[in-house]
């Protein structure tokens, strides 16, 4: 698809922001402002490179942040319109073990899907995170390495997910660290399911 490229650890987006998108630029706004190291990851991450499908939420991973942190953090959420649809935001810090929505005051969808790191997958696409750059905006945001994307939607292996999977597969295979993926798809052990991927 023209307009979108990975190049090295940058995926250059050149295309017209959606309401995920916005939703998405605020909130890592926030989070930068505090300092709190986050990758959106997951179906976002295939619509962000032009996938075309219906989703109501954005995955974010978030490290582990103290919770006055937590709860400063929350506060400003508040302040730039926004609220928790499933629990006050300033319930927040004791909701550390549990996906975190947000959205904008009034709003259920789309929403913002937060979690705290919590495996070696996790703290993975924390790590190695790379950048999405929006050239018609001139915003950026961090995203889980692709690599790891594609592997971890084998894994999942729903029909949307095995879609998401090739979607990124065939955009970027050119770009993508093949021995990287490959290393993820053995950990998970989608052996069968990346060479049904290939053939795909």
């Amino acid at each position: 698809m023209s307009g979108i490229e990975l190049r090295d650890d940058t995926l250059v987006v050149d295309r017209d922001p959606n309401e995920l998108d916005d939703l998405a630029i605020l909130f890592s706004g926030i989070l930068d402002g505090f300092d709190i190291d986050h990758a959106f990851i997951s179906g976002y991450v295939a619509i962000l490179t032009g996938r075309s499908r219906a989703t109501e939420d954005i995955d974010v991973l978030l490290e582990r942040t103290p919770a006055e942190k937590i709860a400063r953090l929350a506060e400003r959420l508040e302040r730039e319109g926004l609220w928790g649809p499933a629990m006050p935001l300033d319930s927040m810090g004791e909701m550390l073990e549990d996906n975190i929505w947000i959205a904008r005051k009034g709003e259920m969808v789309p929403h913002i899907e937060a979690k705290f790191v919590d495996d070696e997958y996790d703290r993975a696409s924390l790590q190695n995170r790379i950048t999405a750059r929006l050239t018609g905006i001139d915003a950026e945001l961090p995203i889980g390495p692709l690599e790891l994307q594609i592997a971890y939607k084998l894994f999942l292996n729903a029909p949307k997910d095995f879609e998401d999977a090739f979607h990124l597969y065939s955009m970027f295979e050119e770009a993508l660290s093949i021995p990287e993926l490959e290393r993820w798809v053995t950990k998970l052990d989608v052996r069968n399911e990346y060479d049904r991927l290939k053939r795909a």
